[in-house]
């Protein structure tokens, strides 16, 4: 089981935020020598999360990035929005923020216990699931992106094909 150490700063990390039912969560997890920090943060509602996100942003950039030494740590800094009935405008805005720390937009409610909190962070953070692509693979070369029409056998015969005709008509150009 992954462990996580929970930090006591929340109340920093809300330093001017106008939703005093604000939610705060601020942990660390150890991965190879280095600690990711994650904070997770819900406020009241929609309206609270547009009028407030880009201070807890900064507000993080300076109680927690800050202080951070080591590079790797730096720019692994995560806070994770808990946020149901979201507008897909704002969650892109958040979403596509490079400011100071990665952004996600989970449309749901903070869980209230450690344990579905961190469960969610290891499934949408650190647990993933790349499935291989089985298309084959397309070619993208200019001008021969027709062998993407035949079999693999046939690649290499429609290719023979049209270089022959490619040479066939530069020495034609030559010739004239």
């Amino acid at each position: 089981m992954i462990e996580y150490t929970y930090i006591n700063d929340a109340e920093e990390i809300k330093d001017n935020i106008s939703d005093n039912k604000c939610k705060i969560v601020h942990m660390k997890r150890k991965s190879n020598g280095y600690f990711i920090n994650v904070i997770c943060c819900q406020f009241f509602d929609e309206e609270q999360l547009k009028n407030n996100w880009e201070e807890l942003v900064t507000n993080v950039a300076d109680v927690v990035q800050k202080n951070l030494v080591k590079r790797i740590e730096i720019f692994n800094v995560y806070i994770i929005f808990f946020q149901s009935e979201i507008n897909g405008v704002i969650e892109d805005s958040i979403e596509q923020n490079k400011y100071s720390s990665r952004k996600l937009v989970i449309n749901k409610r903070m869980p209230e216990s450690n344990e579905e909190l961190e469960r969610i962070i290891n499934q949408k953070l650190f647990e993933l699931n790349i499935e291989k692509d089985d298309m084959g693979q397309k070619l993208v070369i200019k001008n021969i992106d027709f062998l993407n029409d035949f079999a693999r056998e046939e690649q290499e015969t429609a290719l023979e094909k049209y270089i022959s005709q490619q040479v066939k008509e530069k020495m034609n150009e030559e010739n004239q």
